[in-house]
């Protein structure tokens, strides 16, 4: 990734094409991260796309080698607490059950079916808080965000294989403090299966080239 950051901070083509390369792979991330602040789609979007922008304007400035996902990550939250401050709310992290992969219908799915599947992601929801911090901030990065084990290890400072664990033992503990009557092996499955196939649509989205030259134009 350190690569493609260094590319994407220089002029022209190349630029743009390293710039798209990294707002492919990270803008559902950037997006996650704000509609944790942020509850209206459309706001989020919005301010998703404003982060993005500042970062066109700064890559240039970021050191290689010192954490992209953490820098991207400070860029994105201060983004959402500077527009709820604006608007004379306090910034305040909420967890909602339709940022999980759970809460989608899927197609062929019965409505008795959809309806268990929002129960478990409501639970999955209320119980994220019953964890200890490191546990809670795997599965929100894992589960939520859509991160690798690679990148949640990057912005936990920790290995791979220390994610990998940390979030088995997570998920294990998660369904300790889960309602009786859910299978564990399933939730597992389901969070896997999300963690895995996460791919948001956030509809229109700001062209690179258009948002690039509107920053170097200013």
């Amino acid at each position: 990734m350190e690569e493609l950051v260094t590319r994407a901070g220089l002029p022209g083509p190349d630029g743009d094409e390293a710039f798209a390369a990294l707002y492919g792979d990270l803008g559902d991330v950037v997006y996650s991260w704000i509609r944790r602040y942020i509850r209206d789609e459309h706001t989020a979007e919005d301010l998703a796309q404003e982060v993005w922008v500042k970062v066109s304007r700064n890559i240039g400035k970021y050191r290689p080698g010192t954490n992209f996902l953490a820098w991207l990550s400070t860029i994105t939250q201060n983004t959402a607490k500077d527009y709820l401050r604006s608007i004379q709310r306090r910034p305040v992290e909420v967890l909602q059950a339709d940022q999980l992969d759970l809460d989608r219908p899927k197609v062929g799915q019965s409505p008795e079916e959809y309806a268990e599947k929002r129960m478990v992601a409501e639970a999955v929801a209320t119980h994220m808080g019953k964890l200890r911090p490191d546990q809670r901030q795997v599965l929100l990065l894992r589960f939520f965000d859509g991160l690798s084990p690679g990148q949640a290890a990057q912005l936990m400072n920790k290995t791979d294989g220390a994610v990998r664990t940390l979030t088995v033992r997570s998920l294990r503990r998660l369904r300790q403090a889960m309602p009786p009557g859910d299978s564990a092996a399933q939730l597992i499955e389901e969070l896997l299966t999300a963690a895995v196939a996460k791919r948001r649509v956030i509809g229109t989205r700001v062209e690179i080239r258009e948002a690039r030259a509107n920053v170097t134009s200013r």
